[in-house]
């Protein structure tokens, strides 16, 4: 498979992720129109659950960030767009211009072909695949921990975390336990026989014992077995690493760039 075929497969995969969790929540909403995927999640958090991407190459840069403008305007809060590097680097250009702000570095896509050994756990540690809502509440409360380190308010993630969304027929998610409760989970949604891993994370208490490794490796499992052939995911700077040790190889590079309340 060619590194740019590999770059669009990352990239729609990460667009059937977003559809999927926009149009599962209560208060989400999607827009795909004329190369532009525009997407409202359960919470008015402009980074991550709130963005513009385009899907269209040619489609000029301050036509993306008119549409979402208004798509985004009359939801009074902010957004994201999602660039390339590279191929999107008009857009970054002009989202720069428009005294957009960027969130961090570039994030890498990453894709892995095959499957991975099984994950090596601690002794103390089980981990489960999630069949009920109180293990999606466990699934919750750890990303809440977890994107702290991010500075992601505590709310974001049961919004985003629910039964509709976890406990779907497409999703596999798996919850990590220690003697003192719940401690790493992973996700996987599997579209067009493609798995996208999301909300991999690790309860502070819990870092640095290789248990987000071990819940990837389980997630991506699941997602094989839910008919997945090839996993893909956005890697955050303290995943990257750890997914490359997995097998998965970078394919581009997803730039953001955020206006952090509404639009005029």
């Amino acid at each position: 498979m060619e590194p740019d075929h590999r770059t669009e497969l990352a990239l729609t995969n990460h667009v059937d992720f977003l559809r999927a969790a926009c149009v599962r929540a209560p208060d989400g909403a999607v827009l795909e129109e004329d190369g532009v995927f525009l997407y409202a999640g359960p919470h008015p958090l402009p980074v991550l659950v709130n963005g513009a991407i385009r899907m269209d190459p040619d489609l000029a840069a301050g036509e993306v960030l008119d549409r979402a403008r208004a798509f985004f305007g009359p939801r009074g809060h902010g957004f994201s767009v999602y660039a390339l590097v590279g191929p999107d680097d008009d857009l970054i250009e002009a989202a720069d211009a428009a005294g957009m702000v960027a969130f961090g570095d570039p994030a890498p896509l990453m894709v892995l072909e095959g499957s991975v050994p099984p994950a090596d756990v601690p002794p103390d540690v089980r981990i489960e695949q999630v069949a009920t809502p109180e293990q999606v509440s466990d699934v919750a409360a750890v990303c809440a921990d977890a994107y702290a380190v991010y500075g992601m308010p505590a709310d974001v993630a049961p919004a985003c975390l629910t039964p509709r969304t976890i406990l779907a027929p497409d999703t596999a998610a798996v919850v990590a336990y220690d003697a003192d409760g719940p401690v790493a989970t992973a996700s996987a949604l599997v579209a067009r026989r493609v798995s996208y891993i999301s909300w991999v994370g690790t309860a502070q208490r819990a870092m640095r014992r290789g248990l987000g490794d071990a819940v990837t490796r389980s997630a991506t499992a699941a997602g094989l077995d839910l008919g997945g052939e090839i996993t893909t995911l956005v890697a955050s700077p303290m995943g990257a690493p750890v997914y490359r040790r997995m097998g998965f190889a970078d394919v581009g590079q997803h730039a953001s760039r955020v206006v952090m309340s509404a639009p005029a």
